[in-house]
């Protein structure tokens, strides 16, 4: 699982040509194994239901604040795989991530009550006028407006 982050080129984006346009953007990735089946763009959790700590720091599923279990948000999925297949999830670093369809750019982004998916950080004021939050980890900033539920962001290290 340990990955080098070793910088090969310094090129911007318009002096790429012939190489990927990733070539300089630093991402960080990580192959971690699917307990059930993870499409590309979801947000992805260690998987604290598993019984012994090396496979809660080996198995992922998608990122659910709905259950205690699926909390512990990693990264973002960089691939579709299927239950107990091996994914590449990006623990740092821009990637296309499935977000809610109110993210504008800027958002700072939260895992959400649907699974694998990731919401802007909201504040609601009570009735006594007092600034309330649901406070789960920022995991990533939108780097632009979403697009039917897909967003480019910056995953912050959380692995």
């Amino acid at each position: 699982m340990a990955t080098q982050n070793l910088l090969q080129r310094l090129d911007v984006a318009a002096d790429t040509t012939g190489s990927s346009s990733n070539a300089s953007d630093r991402r960080i990735e990580e192959v971690f194994i699917a307990v059930e089946a993870i499409s590309l763009g979801d947000a992805v959790s260690l998987d604290m239901s598993q019984t012994t700590d090396s496979d809660k720091a080996l198995k992922v599923v998608k990122a659910d604040s709905g259950t205690e279990t699926d909390k512990l948000c990693i990264g973002i999925a960089l691939e579709d795989a299927s239950a107990n297949a091996n994914i590449r999830v990006c623990i740092r670093g821009f990637c296309e991530a499935t977000v809610a369809g109110s993210t504008a750019q800027g958002d700072l982004l939260q895992i959400g009550a649907t699974a694998g998916q990731l919401d802007p950080r909201t504040v609601a004021v009570d009735e006594g006028g007092a600034a309330t939050f649901n406070l789960f980890p920022i995991v990533a900033i939108a780097t632009e407006d979403d697009t039917a539920n897909v967003a480019t962001v910056y995953v912050y290290s959380q692995f």
